[in-house]
């Protein structure tokens, strides 16, 4: 899956937009692509959802959202 599918696969949902806004505000497109790049790179015979999944909760360690954070900031938008 290409970096613009995985956007708007996650721009599908409320939640999906939310995350993938707060990602490219924290990290920036650039190296949001390319850890989406080197994300699949790593796991190429994995499933697509397994690859998104795994993806989503990595990066959202990395930016340091934990559950309760995002579900803070997802109650104001619903």
């Amino acid at each position: 899956m290409k970096f613009e599918e995985l956007r708007a696969f996650l721009h599908e949902t409320n939640h999906g937009q939310v995350f993938d806004s707060l990602v490219a505000v924290e990290i920036g497109l650039d190296e949001y692509q390319c850890a989406w790049d080197a994300h699949c790179d790593m796991n190429p015979h994995a499933e697509t959802d397994d690859v998104i999944a795994a993806f989503l909760i990595d990066v959202g360690e990395f930016i340091g959202v934990g559950d309760t954070d995002f579900d803070k900031v997802l109650a104001n938008i619903e």
